[in-house]
């Protein structure tokens, strides 16, 4: 499987995860001249950016150990830019992480408040 196709399933099953957990997708792969975030979100009145990594193994580390201080950086200036322009000011934020493991068996872990602002 290629990265980009390893990427956008990861990202399908990050969603269906979310959706039944009850989370309201806002947008997925939003972009501004900063960067990127895979997945906005709320999940009751917490606004959630989260970024999703996706691994068919764990010989390279684990996925999360990817999001490393400068692109934590970049999906928090780029949340910023996203708040400004939709003059979203009434909502606490948080800064997730979801890990796909596409292994011999499926494993999602989700992890809340990855990195701060």
């Amino acid at each position: 499987m290629d990265k980009l196709t390893k990427g956008k399933k990861g990202e399908g099953l990050a969603l269906d995860y979310l959706r039944k957990r009850d989370y309201i997708i806002l947008e997925t792969n939003y972009r501004n001249k900063i960067g990127e975030i895979d997945i906005i979100a709320i999940e009751g009145e917490v606004l959630v950016f989260i970024e999703v990594k996706s691994r068919t193994s764990t010989s390279f580390g684990r996925a999360y150990e990817a999001v490393n201080f400068h692109k934590q950086r970049k999906i928090i200036n780029t949340s910023l830019i996203y708040l400004r322009d939709k003059g979203l000011n009434d909502f606490q934020l948080r800064y997730d992480i979801i890990e796909v493991y596409m292994t011999n068996r499926l494993k999602i872990n989700h992890i809340k408040d990855a990195f701060c602002l």
